[in-house]
């Protein structure tokens, strides 16, 4: 019986070192760091094309592109290669922008957003792909650029537009219009967040202003920024800083709105 007793227990041993130890195969199925990084970095450099991870947390990578014949495409990478798995229906209009967002507030990405030259917005589930909202024929001339942030007390996320050269925010569960500033702004990206401290969302355009996001008040202005803007805590105070860059070529700025100045690190 003791002799039988060690044969099960070192039996039992190898059985957990065998499902301990990744099958080969399996462990092929993601992608290499070279792969997610290409990726990550065009979807970082190009509007019409965005990035996102399986939401089910499968292997592979997605990528939403938004083609100039007036549709956008989702393709699945994976080791396999790659694959179309959704292409949207006709659009109004050409995509000028694709971006994935988290429109309920659960910190998950469900939604894939795109702003054509036509005026209009369209937003899709990542879920099933099925539409969820359209903005309404003719309700805008023009959209300018947008971004997702949330602007207020609620858990959703809201789709900050600038659209006709308004400030517009729809809120993310409703897609109801929550808000429209009274002043005319005018920019190329616009980007939000907390840049001064105040526990308060501030609205960054590229133009060189910075908004109150509950009065549309200019809080700070600079001449210009740069072409491109993005927000990063890149100090650690909590903030986020102001980065500009003008394109691929040229210097960057890094302006702190708790000062109000550009910032020079030593």
């Amino acid at each position: 019986m003791r002799r039988m007793g060690w044969i099960t227990l070192s039996l039992l041993l190898i059985t957990t070192a065998l499902t301990a130890v990744p099958d080969r195969a399996e462990a092929q199925q993601e992608l290499r760091y070279e792969q997610y990084r290409a990726l990550s970095w065009a979807a970082s450099r190009l509007d019409h094309l965005a990035a996102f991870e399986p939401i089910h947390g499968e292997e592979g990578m997605f990528t939403a592109l938004g083609e100039r014949f007036g549709t956008v495409i989702v393709i699945k990478h994976s080791v396999r290669g790659a694959e179309r798995v959704w292409k949207s229906n006709q659009l109004s209009g050409v995509p000028e922008e694709v971006m994935v967002a988290d429109l309920d507030g659960d910190q998950l990405d469900d939604a894939l957003i795109c702003r054509t030259n036509s005026g209009k917005i369209y937003v899709w589930s990542l879920e099933s792909y099925n539409l969820m909202w359209e903005s309404l024929p003719s309700e805008y001339r023009t959209i300018s650029c947008f971004t997702t942030s949330n602007m207020d007390a609620d858990p959703a996320t809201e789709i900050v537009l600038l659209a006709d050269n308004k400030i517009v925010y729809i809120d993310g569960g409703t897609f109801n219009k929550d808000w429209t500033s009274l002043n005319d702004f005018s920019a190329t990206m616009i980007r939000c967040g907390d840049v001064d401290g105040d526990d308060r969302v501030e609205i960054v355009l590229n133009s060189g202003m910075v908004l109150d996001s509950l009065t549309g008040g200019v809080e700070w202005e600079e001449e210009s920024f740069y072409q491109h803007i993005e927000l990063l805590d890149i100090d650690g105070d909590g903030m986020p800083v102001v980065l500009t860059e003008n394109g691929i070529t040229g210097p960057v700025k890094v302006y702190d709105m708790d000062y109000g100045n550009e910032v020079r690190f030593q």
